[in-house]
């Protein structure tokens, strides 16, 4: 059961019908009654810099943001003069991203993103196109550039990214989300650098109410930390998620520990939009850690299928197959196949692996060759099979009979593994020549 409230509400509708003149009413119409208090709340604030401003230069910064906020809509409205959905979509980046450089408000450690980017972790898994990053310029480094258009960053060193929207269709708000969770999504080796994700739009003509109902089904249909942090829309206000009965919450820390989900709705009725966006970026940017990215770990990463990731440990001499029709081809197993795998080896006993080449090849029993070399590996074997029959294979050759090893040596998510050609024949385990197969279809 998912719950909806709208924050800083009190006395909503006693003020409302005070402003109107009439008498407090059961039924009325949330939008219209909003943008009502809205107009209202907003001129009393502007009234109130103004009168400020004959006093002092220099009264803190709510008339800063005020400014902000107001030219950021102006420009807004400007860019709509453009054609092409993707010039405008651009042009609007520039103008959250010239805020966040600009405005004074940012500290110089956090550096922004200069154009849109692809995140990569080591697990091989890259993000969707994100228009905003927020990094560690200390420490960034950037894994390939492209004449500045296609740039990609290393996990460790990001805090965060934005998405930005220009008006906040359901389209569009389920595409941000999904970018969003491309991100969330990668696995990082630190356990404490979950950066952040925020969706950020100039306008919405979707009811609030609509909005929060999109969210509950996004907050149904992934896990917690798939959630994005913050939902902002300018001059709207934003949405955050909290525990059913208890305040909204931003930090990831607080959003994955959370049982029963309720959203929270701010309506920003005083111009201050910008103002608490800003403030709750920041919060972020210091709560979340980053990291040196180690360049190595980036030198040759693993393949990856759905979130799992997989690499031949002999490396590229072991990618590839031969056909003799068609030529090389790239080893690949499909999300079905290594799902299959690793389910079974992490339920497996582990097995030294000198030991299970000694069993293989009935050798002796040697304890102080297990003792010296320590490593284990899981063998996939669900028939339960003589390893005799499944790792090694008997060729006659013109020199004689010999026996080479009759398994693929491959790491899924980071467990070594050892998988039998007997099975990856049998249950077609990895792909054959995509040539040969389809030309079978056919």
């Amino acid at each position: 059961m998912l719950e909806i409230k709208v924050e800083n509400n009190l006395c909503f509708i006693c003020l409302i019908s005070i402003l109107q003149g009439g008498p407090m009413v059961k039924k009325h119409d949330f939008e219209k009654e909003e943008e009502s208090l809205r107009s209202y709340l907003v001129e009393q604030a502007k009234l109130a810099i103004e009168l400020r401003n004959k006093d002092r230069e220099f009264h803190g910064v709510e008339r800063e943001f005020s400014y902000h906020q107001a030219q950021m809509i102006v420009d807004y409205e400007k860019t709509k003069d453009l054609k092409h959905p993707r010039d405008k979509g651009n042009s609007r980046e520039v103008l959250l991203r010239k805020f966040l450089k600009e405005s004074g408000f940012l500290p110089k450690k956090y550096e922004v993103s200069d154009r849109s980017i692809r995140v990569a972790s080591t697990t091989g898994h890259i993000t969707k196109e994100i228009d905003i990053a927020l990094y560690d310029s200390s420490e960034m480094i950037s894994l390939m550039n492209r004449q500045d258009i296609y740039e990609v960053y290393p996990v460790e060193t990001v805090y965060g990214v934005i998405q930005v929207k220009s008006n906040l269709t359901k389209k569009e708000l389920i595409s941000g989300l999904d970018n969003l969770r491309s991100f969330k999504k990668l696995k990082k080796n630190i356990r404490d650098s979950h950066g952040f994700a925020l969706l950020f739009a100039y306008c919405s003509d979707m009811k609030w109410l609509d909005i929060v109902r999109e969210l509950e089904t996004f907050a149904e249909n992934n896990p917690r930390e798939y959630l994005p942090n913050l939902i902002f829309i300018l001059g709207r206000g934003y949405f955050r998620w909290g525990e059913r009965g208890v305040n909204s919450v931003c930090l990831n820390e607080d959003i994955e520990k959370i049982s029963e989900i309720s959203i929270s709705g701010f309506p920003d009725r005083q111009q201050r939009g910008l103002y608490e966006f800003h403030n709750l970026l920041l919060t972020l940017l210091r709560s979340t850690k980053a990291h040196q990215a180690n360049l190595y770990e980036y030198f040759s990463l693993p393949f990856t299928t759905g979130e799992f990731s997989y690499k031949f440990t002999l490396g590229e001499f072991a990618e590839t197959y031969h056909c003799l029709e068609h030529g090389n081809f790239t080893k690949k197993m499909t999300l079905g196949a290594v799902e299959k795998v690793f389910s079974y080896c992490i339920k497996a006993e582990p097995i030294n692996a000198v030991k299970a080449t000694h069993i293989a090849y009935n050798q002796p029993y040697n304890e102080e060759a297990y003792i010296r070399q320590p490593s284990v590996v899981f063998i996939y074997n669900p028939e339960g099979l003589e390893l005799t029959q499944i790792l090694v294979r008997e060729i006659n050759t013109d020199s004689g009979r010999i026996n080479p090893i009759s398994f693929e040596i491959l790491e899924i998510d980071g467990i070594p593994i050892w998988l039998p050609y007997y099975y990856i024949l049998n249950e077609n385990l990895m792909s054959f020549c995509p040539k040969c197969n389809l030309n079978q279809q056919h």
